[in-house]
């Protein structure tokens, strides 16, 4: 069911094919995020890895019924003084 809504991994620009990603959760797995079909999509390895150990450099959107999609936006730099 993941598959069919997705065609590469929910990550903007990362063009891994669904096929190939894990199965990740929508709202991380270890703060609580549920096992359920509307909260979960691919992720390719990688942005699996990063999004769960980096959530601050992701943003997430809902892209339609039980779709999401999420946009990286970097690692936030403070200034040390």
């Amino acid at each position: 069911a993941v598959l069919a809504r997705y065609a590469t991994c929910m990550v903007d620009g990362c063009p891994l094919p669904a096929s190939m990603c894990q199965v990740d959760h929508v709202d991380n797995w270890s703060d609580g995020g549920r096992t359920d079909l509307a909260k979960l999509g691919p992720t390719c390895q990688h942005h699996n890895r990063d999004r769960y150990r980096h959530p601050d450099r992701y943003i997430r959107r809902q892209i339609g019924p039980d779709r999401w999609a999420f946009t990286y936006i970097g690692p936030s730099y403070t200034s040390r003084r």
